[in-house]
This record gives structure tokens, sequence and C-alpha cells, in this order.
């Protein structure tokens, strides 16, 4: 009657494992492919990022040259404004200077009128006296009229020099109005583009530090869909089929009974007595798919190995793990209890592929 259990319980196991492969197997191609799918995201972001870095750097680097042309303009507008003022301080010194030569003529044309004037009214009022000859009277007339003439000749000359020098300070003035100008949009022009640069750097380093956050995530994924396709290509290469006569022992001990189909009753497993709380041990990766009590089996674990094989770990006192645990080779599951037909401490252990029981001896490393 509780064979009959048992084969129930192993042919529910069987499709519940059978299941637990096919939901694991999808889960993680359903992973990988997600991940997959937020990798080309991210690498798409990592190249829309960096195309507008690279033109942020374009236009940085516009700038830059812009920056560097206007500091050639400022440069050759300061010299030229240098210039004028100098031309203009130059010409104020011969403003200055004509107009004290102004004064000095005037001064001398002052003085020489207080003395050739009294001369020219005696000359007026005697008219010919003193005068001996003709030729006297115009020399006299000759002379005084160079006088005056190169007297006013030069006065003239001094005007003129002053008007043209006034106008030149004009001229100078307005050109140094306009040179001002100039070298104040010309910087204006380069404050702007200075201001136009700090944003473009500001936006060159937040768009570089997004497109960093992103290389790291895109690299985390890129992990994650390595450990995706290991745990993949895990399920492929960890066979149970190929480990035959490799498998290690469920726990240490001694062999009561064997594998004997023929047996009435037949011996589905192997009958191990063990010392008293003695470990059990998994023969090979796989998930557990039962850990609960069976009637006439006490505490059953049934691990799944993928491949519609299954191993059986029956009369434990207590178990290390859990429903849909994964479980590595070796690992621990639980320890030894009381096993009627060990008469004492032992474990009856079975391998199953698909719902019918299959021979551990020949799948161990060797009989005990």
């Amino acid at each position: 009657m509780y064979k009959y259990f048992l084969l129930i319980l192993l042919m529910a196991v069987f499709l519940t494992g059978i299941a637990f492969a096919q939901d694991e197997g999808d889960m993680l191609h359903e992973s990988l492919q997600q991940e997959h799918q937020r990798a080309d995201e991210n690498e798409q972001k990592v190249r829309d990022l960096t195309r507008k870095a690279g033109q942020i750097s374009t236009r940085l680097s516009d700038i830059e040259h812009d920056v560097k042309y206007l500091q050639g303009k400022i440069r050759k507008q300061e010299r030229f404004l240098t210039k004028i003022k100098e031309n203009e301080r130059k010409a104020r010194q011969d403003h200055f200077a004509l107009e004290e030569e102004k004064q000095r003529i005037s001064l001398e044309l002052t003085g020489l009128m207080q003395t050739l004037w009294p001369v020219h009214l005696q000359n007026v009022r005697a008219r010919f006296e003193g005068v001996d000859s003709w030729a006297m009277f115009d020399r006299r007339f000759n002379w005084l009229a160079e006088i005056y003439g190169a007297t006013s000749d030069k006065l003239n000359e001094a005007h003129k020099n002053s008007v043209k020098i006034t106008k030149n300070l004009e001229q100078q003035r307005l050109l140094e109005v306009e040179a001002e100008k100039q070298l104040a949009s010309i910087n204006k022009n380069k404050d702007r583009l200075l201001g136009n640069k700090y944003t473009l750097r500001k936006n060159l380093k937040t768009i570089r530090k997004q497109r960093q956050d992103v290389e790291t995530e895109l690299t985390d994924i890129l992990s994650t869909i390595e450990d995706l396709k290991y745990q993949l290509q895990s399920q492929k290469t960890k066979r149970f089929s190929l480990y035959k006569r490799t498998l290690p022992w469920p726990v240490q001990g001694r062999l009561v009974a064997g594998f004997n189909l023929r047996a009435k009753p037949p011996v589905r497993g192997l009958v191990i007595r063990t010392a008293n709380g003695a470990n059990v041990q998994a023969v090979f990766w796989g998930k557990v798919v039962h850990n609960d009590t069976l009637r006439g089996f006490g505490h059953v674990v049934i691990l799944y190995h993928g491949y519609d094989y299954y191993s059986l770990y029956a009369y434990l006192a207590d178990t290390f793990v859990r429903n849909g645990q994964e479980v590595e080779k070796d690992e621990p599951l639980g320890t030894v209890g009381y096993y009627p037909k060990a008469d004492g401490p032992g474990l009856y252990f079975e391998l199953r592929f698909h719902q019918k029981p299959i021979n551990p001896r020949n799948w161990l490393t060797a009989l005990k």
C-alpha cells in the first residue's frame, strides 16, 4: 500500500519537477531576453549621449576658436585705441605749443606795433620831413610794409595751424569714441561667448556623467546577461546522464540491501545503515521539489536534476532545505532518522528516470 503512495507521490513530483524545470528555463530565457532588451536600450542611450557630447565638444571648439579670434581683435583694437590716444596726446601737445607760439607772436606783434605805430604816425604827420630823397622814402615805406606783412603772415600761419590741430583733435576724439565703442562691442561678444562656453561645459559635464552612469548600468546588465547565459549553459552542461558511475554516495554507512526489482517485495533503491545523526548529501546539482513526510517512508526529500532525473532520500530525522531551493552537489540535505529495515539509523535512497526507478549502483562511484 505504501509503495502505491510512493508511486503516486513520485508521479506528482515528476510532473511538478517538469513544471519547475520548464518554468525555470522559461524564466531564464525571459530574463535573458529582457536583459538583452535593456542592454540594447542602454547602448542606444550611450550612443545618443556620445553624439550629444560630440556635438557639444564641437560647439565648444568653435566657441574657443571664436573667443581666440575676438581676443585677437580686442588686442588689435586696444593697440589701435592706444595709438589714437597717443596721437591725441601729441596733437594736444602740438596744439598747446602752437597756442604758446601764437601768444608769443601776438606779444611780439603788440610790442612791434607799439614801437612802429608812433613812427608811422610821425611819418604821416611829417610826410616827407627827414626824407632827403625818394629812395629813402621808398626804403622806409618798404621796410615798414615788410614788417607789417611778416608779422601778419606769422600770425595767420599760427591761427591756421591752431585751427588744423583743433580739427585733428576733434577727429581723434571721434576716433577714440568709435574705437571704445567697437572695443565694448567686441568685449560684449566675448563675454557672451564665454557665457555660452560655461553653459556648454556644464551641459557636457552633465552628459558625460549621464553617459558614465548608463555605461555602468550597461556593464551591470552585460554581467547579468553573462550570469544568465552561464545558468542556461549550466542547465545544459550539468546533465545527469553524463555523470554515470561518478556520483558520490548520499551518506556514509553500510549497504544493507541493494536494488532488486525481482525481490518480493521489490527493492527499488538502496538501504543504507548509518551512524546516528549522519548527514545526508545531495548526489548531484538539483532543485528541491518535495520536502515532507510520507506515510511509511518518514520524512522524504526529492531532488529534480533536470532531463527527467530524480533522487529520493527517505527516513530523514530533519532537513536543512526548503521546497524550490536549488542545491549544489554534496550539499547537506538533512540528517538520518530511524529506518526499520536498517534496524536503526539509516537512509533509503532511490534514483529515478521519468517515473521508473534505476539502479543506483550503476551511478555511484563504488559499492560499499
